[in-house]
């Protein structure tokens, strides 16, 4: 019975997350098509788009230097399927199907079968992990190399061999998403402690290769992560990082303290960078741990296919989450319980030391948690008399129906018409109208500030070898100023296509065409509009103009 179960739900995370691949989500990220730029040109010429020669630990991309490993597992679905939406989100997809097996197997191992097949369903169904599996996100492979480094760790106590395996699934996790190299680190230190007898059991010599191996990929992540290139990236993002308007909210409330009458130091005691630095991570770590950001909100952005307004989680879920957690607490199983408070724990830790909460990406530490939570609460309540199981049964079945129908209806067809800018909508469009132009005009301008070259690239499929002979002035440039990121640079080119900060009317030259956001146009201009890219609400996008 178990078994068919967890055939079906497969199935269904399968149907899921692959129909329409290709189609929805309407638009693709700047982020996807640069990673599927960098497979194709990885496959094409053995070397990035910036002509380095197979990155290890991390993609220069628009010098945010993306973690390597979903670029690696694009490589083969761009070489069988092209370079397209399709091929870049078919890893994501697949990795989000083989998570359900993976949450079911760990669900199994810390409760039964019978949870871990709910579980299972839970997370086929999830709203979040659908939408993050089928968008090439990093941070969706951790949904699938956490768990099941967790599960080969838990199996590894009684077959130590099987400690290699684990050590070896956590260390590719390191690189596939920022997040997990902070995250990891923090719940092994409990995960140790919480197994420590049992790891005590086991021979050293049995325990040096899997430490080693660990350690093989551990040291030189966090060695990037502070100091090298990435490091920048990640000072940019953490809330340490101060900036000009915070430090002045420090100073005046140093200044207009009643303390500072009495003794300017005392002040400081009260109000100074450390406080700030603190009450700012309390303020984030709380935030991915409030009903509202899982259940009503989702979070505060469309970049990575969220749906304003819904939660990352179904309301439904809430009473059941509850009833799983205090049902946790009581549980027989010390281990199991430690195990799943230090996950909930610790998982909103490396989200909260960024700036801005309400990012669901980066909290990609809970993917797959609230869900096993969620099932072992479920099983809970099917724990009652026989009398009532059949009225639950429909009722649940009745709700959860429902719910998944409306966000299927919601995410499929209603969100690109509610909100069409998600996921850069619209340069798909755009390409098929500039392409044929290209020879009527010497330069075609993109007003910058959207990683637009990636774009041309992906949708052109540029020969790489053309791409890597432009950027290599773009960094040469790039390295003598102090900017973070590739499109911050103002005015660099890839063949007739130059992007820069339009200034109307004196780019609007003769053999020019120039493409701007639709919002940004003051109206004097519209006579020289001859093609818009729409939304699919029919609202502009983008107008192309050129000279009269």
């Amino acid at each position: 019975m178990i078994k068919k179960g967890l055939i079906i739900v497969l199935i269904l995370g399968a149907v899921l997350r692959l129909v329409s691949l290709g189609q929805v989500p309407a638009g693709i990220s700047p982020d996807e098509v640069s990673q599927g730029y960098s497979a194709y040109s990885l496959l094409k010429t053995g070397q990035d788009e910036w002509g380095l020669s197979w990155p290890l630990t991390s993609f220069r991309s628009f010098v945010d230097y993306k973690a390597p490993l979903q670029t690696y597992l694009m490589i083969p679905s761009v070489a069988v399927f092209g370079l397209n939406e399709f091929a870049v989100r078919l890893p994501s997809a697949i990795f989000g199907i083989l998570a359900i097996y993976v949450v079911y197997l760990l669900t199994s191992e810390l409760f039964n079968k019978k949870t871990g097949l709910v579980a299972a369903f839970l997370l086929a169904i999830s709203p979040w992990h659908i939408q993050f599996s089928r968008t090439a996100l990093e941070v969706n492979l951790s949904s699938f190399l956490f768990p099941l480094g967790l599960y080969l760790f838990l199996k590894g106590l009684k077959k130590p061999k099987t400690l290699i395996l684990a050590s070896l699934v956590w260390g590719l996790n390191l690189y596939s998403y920022h997040a997990a190299k902070f995250f990891l680190p923090l719940f092994l230190v409990p995960l140790v402690l919480i197994n420590l007898e049992s790891l005590k059991k086991i021979k050293v010599k049995q325990l040096t290769i899997p430490l080693a191996l660990l350690l093989f990929f551990l040291l030189p992540s966090l060695y990037l992560s502070f100091f090298s290139p990435v490091g920048a990236r990640n000072k940019d993002l953490i809330i340490t990082n101060l900036n000009q308007s915070q430090l002045e909210s420090i100073s005046s409330e140093q200044y207009l303290s009643p303390l500072n009458k009495i003794s300017p130091q005392l002040t400081r005691v009260f109000h100074n960078k450390a406080i700030y630095i603190a009450d700012q991570f309390a303020s984030n770590y709380l935030t991915y741990l409030t009903p509202t950001f899982w259940f009503t909100e989702g979070g505060s952005e469309t970049t990575y296919s969220i749906i304003p307004g819904r939660g990352l989680l179904y309301l439904w879920q809430l009473p059941f989450i509850i009833l799983g957690l205090v049902s946790l607490l009581s549980i027989k199983n010390k281990k199991t319980k430690a195990i799943l408070l230090s996950w909930i724990l610790l998982a909103a830790i490396p989200a909260a030391l960024t700036k801005e909460g309400y990012r669901p990406n980066r909290a990609g530490s809970f993917l797959g948690l609230w869900e096993i939570i969620t099932a072992f609460g479920l099983v809970q309540l099917l724990k009652l008399p026989a009398r009532y199981k059949k009225a639950t049964h429909y009722i649940l079945g009745i709700v959860i129906l429902a719910s998944s129908v409306l966000y299927i209806e919601d995410y499929w067809l209603a969100s690109p018409i509610r909100f069409p800018n998600s996921l850069s909508y619209g340069y798909r469009d755009l390409m098929t109208k500039l392409v044929p132009l290209e020879e009527e005009f010497d330069e075609i301008i993109i007003n910058r500030g959207t990683q637009s070259q990636s774009f041309v690239a992906f949708y052109k499929k540029l020969d790489p070898v053309i791409f890597q002979s432009y950027s290599s002035d773009w960094w040469k440039r790039f390295e003598k100023t102090d900017l973070l990121y590739l499109d911050m640079l103002d005015d660099y080119q890839l063949e007739n296509y130059r992007f820069k900060t339009i200034h109307l009317p004196e780019d609007l030259g003769e053999h020019t065409l120039l493409v701007l956001p639709a919002k940004t146009l003051d109206h004097q201009y519209l006579p020289f509009v001859f093609d818009t890219v729409f939304y699919p609400n029919r609202e502009p996008f983008l107008y192309l103009l050129k000279s009269k």
